[in-house]
């Protein structure tokens, strides 16, 4: 019978991130998103060019 080679004894469950840092993480990426849409769009129209 092998015995458990893991000393550290019983394992909690992973507590995952709260809500608000998801929330957070969630709202950061849509901006990214949103501001690379925005600097695409600016450049194949060739609005950023103009002054």
């Amino acid at each position: 019978m092998e015995e458990n080679k893991d000393k550290r004894g019983p394992q909690e469950p992973e507590k995952g991130y709260s809500r608000k840092a998801r929330l957070l993480a969630w709202a950061g990426v849509a901006f990214m998103v949103f501001l690379v849409i925005m600097y695409t769009y600016s450049l194949a129209s060739g609005a950023i060019l103009e002054f």
